[in-house]
């Protein structure tokens, strides 16, 4: 974990929440800009401040994972009626009441400005010439362009400004294009990009933004600036000059794998069994995850394996966002990805496994059983366990998505990156199969690839929560939760008649639980048992105590009641009327109420079906 003291950043909190005010009122406080940034180090704890952003709730259990569903992927409990929470964003149907907006607006931009006054104080500094300082002053460009980013994706266009906020400073900033700021970040972290330094040169790693991790990121916001996304009017396009970014995005995943390549772990679950046990590595698959010390951060505690509160050590967890079924069986069953990404069981107060329902598959990805100390019986939050921004096998796949763009098909570096990336989801006595007769299919044309590059890109990253940024910038959010929701319909209807497309798959799964070893054995998973196993307590209680229980699965998707789509189908996209998926979906959030009310007369809810 990342030991910088937090006293000393709540303290820097507080310095610069009422720095400006201090130099307008003449104070004689020494803590000004010039101060500050007058060595390195004090430079790097005004850097931390920022940093120090990422333990607000508004990021830990908002905007890094609640606010990114519904999608086909990630999906989160909507219930029977709109209630202003989170479960409203998930529906589509949100409105400028929900508190949640107000939290995340006000924490990014919040983040937005203490990066500008790093930037400022940096740019401004006797020593910014320095490798220490220019390493700084990237970070500084870094944070600042990865709030605005996520702040566009959920609110469109947005105010924006890279000057610090000073008295006497106009507030009340309206709207600035999307393509715009986008613009202006990319040429402001290419600008830097070079004279960082990499994860391996740095104290704290991956835990620390770091010039690899910029390359990705100046990536991933060519790709959106290249990508399309939802105007006012309810339409999705992009702009004319779209190509010009993806040869951005090209070039810098190129530089990236030029000057620091790395192999991928050879076991995908590892990755995460690392971050669950306080594991940082160096030189793999992550390039920046958001470090949190033990008391701080939520992951394993609201998106996670669930497990249940009891006299164990481990504390309790949960996932708001689950995985949808649909998601879980487009996956190859043997592709080791899905037993990592997808848990079909949780632990009980005994750590007792059991199974789950089918509208609860959890992220599997992160652990709190794993944590190196366990936190104690009453914990809950602030696991300790870091959150993953970006993966090395991110960069595989936009440099293949953007060789299939720019030569109207895959090229070989396109084909060999996709190659690595599915190279390690399967044993290599499948690769024959699984690897190349898989690439060899996929690589007829350039839609055929992209596609396998949509479909790749879900199995890789289920979970970590970037999919809905993806959806937008293929306008494909509409048709991927159409065909999500259709799908749902199709195999709850079948496997509960036992006839049609799906009967083969499992309607009911059976298990047994081994308490000897608390774990869950299925007897089946995918497909319909052939053969009922021996049930236990069937016929009569006591009979076959070492039998199976029936647990409905995929036919819980269908409603015998309603003669019809199950509540689960019904209410997770509810906001999202077109079962063509030819609409676009309302993604874009409205502002909070007192957003509009404070921006006198700068901001307002027009345009996105919002009527104000």
């Amino acid at each position: 974990m990342k030991s910088y003291n937090i006293t000393i950043i709540i303290a820097l909190l507080i310095m610069f929440s009422s720095c400006k005010k201090f130099l307008d009122t003449d104070s004689p406080s020494n803590f000004t800009d010039g101060y500050i940034f007058a060595t390195e180090s004090d430079a790097a704890k005004a850097v931390n401040s920022a940093y120090a952003l990422f333990n607000q709730d508004a990021f830990t259990s908002r905007l890094s994972n609640n606010f990114t569903g519904n999608t086909d992927v990630e999906v989160g409990g909507v219930g029977a009626a709109p209630d202003n929470s989170r479960r409203d964003i998930w529906s589509f149907e949100c409105t400028d009441a929900n508190g949640d907006l107000r939290t995340v607006w006000n924490n990014a931009y919040n983040a937005v400005n203490k990066a500008n006054i790093c930037v400022e104080g940096i740019s401004a500094s006797p020593l910014k010439d320095t490798p220490g300082m220019k390493q700084l002053l990237g970070e500084a460009k870094a944070l600042r362009a990865l709030w605005l980013y996520w702040l566009m994706n959920h609110w469109g266009d947005v105010p924006f400004t890279f000057k610090s906020t000073a008295g006497g400073d106009n507030l009340y900033q309206p709207r600035a294009p999307r393509d715009s700021i986008l613009t202006v970040l990319i040429d402001d972290l290419i600008a830097s990009e070079g004279d960082m330094k990499l994860a391996s040169q740095l104290t704290y790693g991956i835990e620390t933004i770091n010039r690899e991790f910029v390359c990705g990121l100046i990536a991933r916001l060519a790709l959106m600036r290249g990508g399309y996304w939802l105007y006012p009017d309810m339409q999705m396009r992009r702009k004319d000059d779209y190509q010009k970014y993806y040869e951005i995005a090209n070039q810098y995943c190129r530089k990236l794998m030029q000057i620091s390549d790395r192999p991928l772990n050879p076991s995908f679950a590892r990755v995460f069994e690392n971050e669950s046990r306080w594991i940082v590595a160096a030189n793999d698959d992550v390039l920046f995850e958001v470090a949190f010390q033990p008391g701080f951060g939520d992951v394993a505690w609201c998106h996670g394996i669930r497990v249940d509160a009891g006299t164990h050590p481990y504390g309790s967890g949960s996932n708001y966002l689950s995985l949808s079924p649909s998601y879980y069986c487009s996956f190859d069953t043997l592709d080791t990805r899905l037993p990592a990404t997808c848990s079909i069981i949780y632990y009980d107060k005994d750590l007792q496994q059991q199974p789950v329902g089918i509208g609860s598959i959890s992220p599997g990805k992160w652990n709190r059983l794993l944590m190196a100390t366990p936190a104690g019986s009453q914990s809950a939050k602030g696991t300790g366990i870091n959150w993953p921004i970006m993966r090395y096998s991110d960069v595989l796949l936009m440099l293949a998505e953007t060789e299939n763009e720019l030569h109207n098909g895959p090229t070989a570096d396109a084909l060999d990156a996709l190659r690595r990336v599915r190279q390690r989801a399967f044993p290599n006595t499948l690769w024959p199969e699984k690897v190349e007769q898989y690439l060899g299919n996929v690589s007829t044309g350039k839609e055929a690839f992209f596609n396998a590059i949509v479909n790749e890109r879900a199995w890789e990253f289920g979970g970590e929560c970037i999919r809905k940024y993806d959806l937008a910038r293929w306008n494909l959010y509409g048709r991927k939760v159409a065909d999500a929701r259709n799908f749902l319909n199709a195999i709850g209807a079948d496997t509960f008649a036992g006839t049609g497309q799906y009967a083969d798959l499992a309607g009911d799964v059976y298990y047994r639980l081994n308490t000897s070893t608390r774990t869950v054995v299925f007897y089946n998973r995918f497909k319909a048992a052939a053969v009922i196993p021996p049930i236990k307590d069937s016929p009569s209680k006591g009979d076959n105590p070492d039998g199976y229980t029936r647990l409905t699965w995929l036919k819980g998707l269908y409603s015998a009641t309603n003669q019809g789509p199950a509540d689960f189908n019904v209410r997770t996209w509810r906001g999202y009327k077109d079962d063509t998926g030819l609409q676009p979906v309302r993604y874009i959030l409205p502002l909070h109420s007192s957003t509009v009310t404070s921006s006198m007369g700068t901001l307002d809810n027009k345009g996105y079906g919002y009527n104000q």
